[in-house]
């Protein structure tokens, strides 16, 4: 009986194991690339996506449920939350030819009559390509949860507008006036803006704060005590429109007319502009912890 009582303790012994929480701290740096392009569809064009990239800091607070047995660690499943900051460079170029534009309402001649003087502006661009770039300062708020070597995180990130361009090299834009209420053109006069010009067109986009679902997962590695390296792919997709759009394509002065300025063709032509990236993402973390018994 007596050999049955200690073969029993025996086994419950090394049996045993001891319920426990572990808090852990992630500080990571990360950068990524892929496509990464301004998403917009326009009335009449086409629109090709660009690549970019991100970069950044991170900070995940982790809870795991962990046993300890004799022989070490048995549990390795996390649940973390995940936020950070970095920066997100997207690219997009636009394709238009044939497409006209107008702008309404000037007044070239004060001591005419009006009916000789009201006039409206027709642009129409020729074999024109623009490209547009935006950075935005992205801040995440999203979950994380490994399993062993694998990890998904799954939320959203929210994109501050830093800058926004455009370009556009060559440029062919060809100008006409309408005077509506006698229906007359003028076309050839470059002097007061009209005919072809083939010039560059350039500027500034306003954009306004994105929201943006976002979705990442992959491995993990632990490279030694304390260091971790994530590798995974990410996907990022807009929800709401960021474009702050400009009223017409023509910038155009009655006192210079010949130094006409355009804004961006997706600032007057586009509904929707939102930012999206899909790519691989490289993630170096660094973790502490705090083991506490239940």
């Amino acid at each position: 009986m007596k050999n049955i009582i200690i073969i029993f303790l025996t086994v419950a012994i090394s049996s045993l194991h001891i319920s426990a929480q572990e808090f852990s701290h992630e500080f990571s740096v990360y950068g990524g690339a892929g496509l990464s392009t301004i998403n917009y569809k326009l009335s009449s064009g086409d629109r090709s996506g660009g690549f970019g990239g991100n970069l950044g800091l991170g900070y995940t607070f982790f809870i795991k449920n962990v046993r300890v047995v004799e022989t070490g660690i048995l549990s390795h499943n996390q649940l973390g939350l995940h936020t950070g900051i970095g920066l997100g460079f997207y690219n997009a170029t636009a394709y238009v030819n044939g497409k006209t534009f107008e702008t309404p309402g000037f007044d070239n001649d004060t001591h005419l009559e009006e009916k000789y003087r009201i006039f409206v502006l027709h642009t129409t661009l020729s074999d024109y390509k623009e490209k547009q770039t935006m950075t935005l300062l992205n801040i995440p708020i999203m979950a994380l949860f490994t399993v062993d070597r694998y990890y998904a995180m799954g939320g959203f990130k929210f994109g501050i507008p830093l800058g926004g361009k455009f370009q556009a090299k060559g440029a062919t834009l060809t100008n006409a006036a309408h005077y509506t209420e006698i229906d007359n053109w003028a076309k050839e006069q470059s002097l007061s803006g009209y005919g072809a010009f083939n010039r560059d067109a350039n500027g500034t986009m306003k954009f306004g704060v994105s929201t943006m679902l976002s979705l990442e997962g992959g491995m993990k590695f632990r490279l030694s005590n304390g260091l971790l390296l994530y590798t995974g792919v990410c996907f990022d997709y807009g929800l709401n429109n960021v474009l702050r759009s400009d009223d017409y394509l023509i910038n155009y002065d009655t006192n210079a007319p010949a130094d006409f300025s355009s804004n961006s063709v997706v600032s007057v032509d586009a509904s929707k502009v939102k930012p999206m990236a899909i790519g691989v993402k490289l993630r170096l973390a660094m973790l502490n912890g705090k083991v506490i018994s239940n």
